[in-house]
């Protein structure tokens, strides 16, 4: 669906293009929110781990974690304990000691401008834009984020993300993808969500040496192992708490009331399989995004894998 004649299925936040989750700090002041992201004081130690919505953030989370403790083991708060869009107030973030493992879902212009000035470290995180829609339809339907969202369906996110109007999530995925590979000059680590999948010890391993962290071949195994999606969805489902992702819920959708105990989004790891798009995606879906795809990346830098 178009921007200007989409039905209201979703209670979007609308900002600079942009359309994001009605989370409280967005809903209330988008744009104060931004630009104290954009001012954020980080540190050299601190690690921002940037991504579209969808793309494997959560996992690449847990795996940036464990190389700053040095250590294969969970915490039991998850990434929206330091999801800067999402946190009720940026001071918890002030409280908290380096090495960060800061998230964002901004757009290359609203990153932490001392950290990309700096040089310090940045990883981001891309996956094929087809497994993207089919990830962000489930999102849509079952992270309670969204009023109403039982009637979106999985072609209104394909035509999102194909459309050139503004007012897309996030921007959409093809202006948002190509912002970040665009700046070349700037110290960004790209991290493949497939090929994280398919070589997760060499890819960690990578990880690891561009974030000037020395590990064991133990360590390297032991955190591939925890950070399978096997484990993660597993830790998820019984070490982490909830509770601060149900109160960014609860701040985002009124149908809860205020009632917390009405709040049970499903589990952020849902199949994590590459090519996931293949059981969803129409011949004639398939055609149109593959067209648009090809206009918009032929000078793309980075080989997307899609199966």
């Amino acid at each position: 669906m178009d921007a200007d004649n989409r039905k209201d299925s979703l209670s979007e936040v609308i900002f600079d293009g942009m359309a994001m989750p009605p989370f409280r700090p967005l809903r209330l002041h988008a744009k104060k929110r931004f630009e104290d992201i954009r001012n954020l004081d980080t540190h050299a130690e601190d690690v921002i781990i940037s991504s579209y919505p969808k793309s494997g953030s959560h996992w690449v989370w847990e795996i940036v974690g464990m190389l700053l403790r040095g250590e294969a083991t969970y915490v039991k708060e998850g990434k929206e304990s330091m999801f800067l869009e999402a946190l009720d107030d940026l001071d918890t973030i002030h409280s908290m000691t380096s090495p960060r493992p800061l998230n964002t879902h901004v757009p290359f212009r609203w990153l932490p401008r001392r950290h990309v000035e700096n040089g310090w470290r940045i990883v981001h995180v891309v996956r094929n834009p087809k497994d993207v829609a089919v990830s962000m339809f489930y999102h849509f339907k079952g992270s309670g984020e969204f009023v109403n969202s039982e009637s979106v369906q999985f072609d209104d996110c394909i035509n999102r993300m194909l459309s050139t109007a503004p007012n897309q999530p996030y921007g959409g995925w093809f202006t948002f993808e190509k912002d970040f590979m665009e700046h070349s000059g700037v110290d960004i680590y790209f991290v493949l969500f497939e090929n994280l999948k398919r070589h997760p010890k060499a890819e960690i391993k990578r990880m690891a040496d561009y974030l000037k962290i020395s590990c064991s071949d133990q360590l390297l195994d032991d955190i591939a192992e925890k950070c399978s999606f096997t484990r993660l969805k597993e830790a998820d489902d019984t070490i982490k708490d909830k509770t601060l992702y149900k109160e960014i819920v609860l701040g985002a959708n009124p149908v809860y009331q205020g009632d917390i105990t009405k709040v049970n989004p499903k589990s952020f790891f849902r199949e994590g399989k590459i090519g996931n798009w293949k059981g969803h995606f129409t011949v004639s879906q398939c055609e149109r995004f593959d067209a648009f795809y090809s206009a918009q990346m032929h000078n793309c830098g980075i080989k997307m894998v899609f199966e």
